[in-house]
């Protein structure tokens, strides 16, 4: 195979740049034809994956096409969750920078694949033809499936006619590969079904014709192809100058290090699935071309791994783990406090868990509402914190009236607008009654029974595990590697540390970065939300970009008043901790929106803006928080930082979470 890859290369490089060949306008004739930077190396270095943004250029169109198995197959289910490369090709293309390059590119990508299994793990390549007369699946799959692999052919007039090229008295063909990347044709029944496609991703497509004024089979298109997220969007589009590998894998980085997957997680098959983020993906439902995305129940799939580990060993930037003498943390423990925690039983009615509110592939927290919703509907007060990291904070809850996470785990589970259980009791005796409890308890605590005592210490046990660290930040801070982070996101670190003095609260030492000082700070965001006097009506949103005026006589009628929040004061009574809530860990900020104890930001922009700003002035706001007069370009450096301090195993705790039996309470 890497000898007729190289035979192929070879061709279109020993073409003479005055060669006859067919233009665009069907003429033919000697014309000079420079190969496209795709067929060898760029003579520029490509920007390095991680130090760019790929912009959103639009939401990718759904289409009915059929595979080389002759069944009809649907875009939105192949580009779901994948990182996608969408060509549109023909296979008679004669055009030097046409669809041959195309092949080339995406055949050096499957090359480079096997050296990089990030790449080859989570990328997809998809080439969708637009002649069905000639290009039917059977013939395509000859393509798939390995075989005819040369493009070009010195004694045809058609390029792709070269699949049949003779080598010799032979000929030429290989054998099918096993690559891990997904490489597919796809085409359509006919033209009718096909020019809707063509019309929806801007392709246009003119047949040539020949010196008699026939149709000669081939086409004049413009190349491009479309690279598209895991949510449907599309966000880059490369023409023939910019078509080369190196650019589209460091793009495809970018994107993944956006999504949160890691190169050191990449080799564990099962992940390539995690999707960091709700299920049910609202990404685009401000615009009237919202496009649903929601992953079903099946592909929320995974695999154990070691969770004590990230105990035993802490991942890069992290101390010790605090651990009480009274709970060591042991397998058992840990196992069992999962199962617990996952486990809708253990509130009244069987329905709300522990990770209903904080859900692991949303950083343990929940992206889709500002505050908590817990039994039958009711609304809790306060944004769902995340619990990564919980093991090293010294105050829980956002108004800090905790101080571990054994005594924390009783207070949602008998909060009445959480998990509602009336007592103890009831939690305890419904426990030792379930069939797939029985001996769980006495295995993980020396034959002990569930009790007041042993159901916290087996979920603040699970809760211990969940470490993450090793993000780019810790690998460039403490491993020293100096490329570990793009230059804006370190240039966003000397504002945290200096300009900006984020530092003064999320701390940061010498060995180790929790990123916060375990304090209480008023920002002034719990004082105007106690203070305002809420507006006649508010904007509501009721379908993808659409909004309504509603008012709140209205909304109050289907609700319940607004609960008051005075934060710490409602631990102390002391009228100096009013509006004081919880300087969180920024680990892995960007994955736990919305932001502030009441989940009124939305965005790391809108934090960085809020802080920029001063925050919101009252009597007993802390005097840490000032103006910091961030220029916009700060701003985008300070966010970039932010969005480094991702961990290296958020997907491995997803998947380790998504692999957890929940308990089925149909049969209880």
């Amino acid at each position: 195979m890497t000898h007729l890859k190289k035979i192929t290369l070879g061709i279109f490089f020993s073409i003479s740049l005055s060669t006859n060949v067919q233009s665009f306008d069907g003429a033919a004739g000697p014309q000079t034809i420079l190969p496209a930077p795709g067929y060898g190396e760029l003579d520029f270095e490509a920007p390095r994956a991680g130090s760019y943004k790929l912009p959103v250029l639009g939401y990718a169109k759904n289409a009915k096409v059929i595979d080389t198995n002759n069944e009809t197959v649907s875009y939105h289910e192949m580009f779901r969750g994948k990182y996608t490369l969408l060509n549109f090709m023909y296979t008679r293309c004669d055009d030097l920078n046409g669809c041959p390059l195309t092949h080339v590119v995406f055949s050096r990508i499957k090359e480079l694949a096997k050296q990089d299994p990030t790449v080859a793990q989570n990328l997809q390549m998809l080439s969708m033809s637009f002649d069905p007369t000639y290009d039917t699946p059977e013939h395509l799959k000859k393509l798939e499936s390995g075989l005819h692999d040369q493009h070009m052919d010195m004694d045809h007039s058609s390029g792709h006619d070269g699949h049949d090229m003779q080598h010799g008295d032979h000929q030429m063909h290989h054998e099918p590969e096993t690559d891990t990347v997904n490489w597919k044709y796809l085409t359509t029944h006919s033209e009718e079904e096909l020019f809707p496609i063509l019309d929806d991703y801007g392709q246009s497509v003119i047949p040539k014709s020949d010196d008699a004024g026939d149709d000669d089979g081939n086409f004049s298109h413009i190349l491009r192809v479309f690279l598209i997220d895991p949510d449907l969007k599309i966000r880059n589009i490369y023409s023939v100058s910019f078509l080369h590998p190196d650019i589209i894998i460091n793009d495809l980085k970018t994107l993944m290090m956006e999504y949160g997957v890691d190169e050191s997680n990449a080799q564990n098959q099962h992940l390539q699935n995690i999707r960091i983020g709700a299920g049910d993906s609202k990404a685009g439902y401000e615009s009237k071309n919202y496009i649903t995305n929601s992953l079903s129940i099946q592909n929320r799939q995974g695999k154990e791994t070691d969770l004590l580990k990230f105990v035993e060993n802490p991942p890069l930037g992290l101390p010790e783990v605090p651990v009480p003498a009274d709970n060591p943390v042991t397998e058992a423990k840990i196992k069992l406090g999962k199962k617990l925690f996952f486990d809708r039983r253990l509130s009244l009615n069987n329905t709300i868990s522990c990770a209903i509110c904080h859900v692991p592939e949303q950083g343990f927290t929940n992206h889709e509402i500002l505050t908590a919703v817990g039994f039958e509907g009711r609304s809790v007060k306060r944004n769902a914190p995340t619990i990564y990291n919980t093991a090293y904070f010294k105050k829980l809850f956002h108004d800090g009236r905790e101080t571990s996470l054994e005594h924390q785990v009783w207070q949602p589970m008998l909060a009445r607008n959480e998990m509602a259980n009336p007592s103890f009791g009831v939690v305890i005796e419904k426990l030792r009654n379930l069939e797939d409890y029985v001996g769980l308890f006495e295995a993980a605590f020396d034959g002990q029974q569930a009790s007041f005592e042993t159901i916290p210490k087996a979920i603040a046990s699970y809760e211990r595990t969940l470490n993450s660290a090793n993000s780019p930040f810790d690998r460039w801070y403490y491993g020293k590697e100096k490329d570990a982070m793009p230059p804006s996101a370190i240039r966003g670190f000397d504002l945290f540390a200096g300009k900006a003095q984020c530092i003064a609260c999320h701390t940061v030492t010498e060995k180790h970065a929790l990123f916060t000082d375990n304090s209480l700070h008023n920002t002034g965001i719990g004082w105007e939300r106690a203070m305002r006097k809420d507006p006649e009506s508010q904007r509501v949103q009721v379908a993808p970009g659409r909004y309504v005026n509603v008012k709140n006589d209205i909304i109050k009628s289907v609700g319940n008043q607004q609960e008051g929040d005075l934060g710490h004061y409602e631990v102390t009574q002391d009228p100096a901790d009013r509006w004081k809530y919880r300087t969180p860990s920024l680990r892995n900020v960007a994955l736990t929106a919305p932001y502030m104890h009441d989940g009124s930001l939305g965005t790391l922009e809108e934090v960085v803006t809020f802080y920029n700003e001063g925050g919101i002035k009252n009597e007993i706001q802390s005097p840490l928080i000032q103006p910091l007069n961030l220029t916009s370009a700060e701003m985008e450096d300070l966010v970039a930082f932010l969005k480094s301090l991702n961990g290296d195993n958020v997907a491995e705790i997803i998947s380790d979470s998504f692999a957890t039996p929940i308990g089925d309470h149909s049969k209880n």
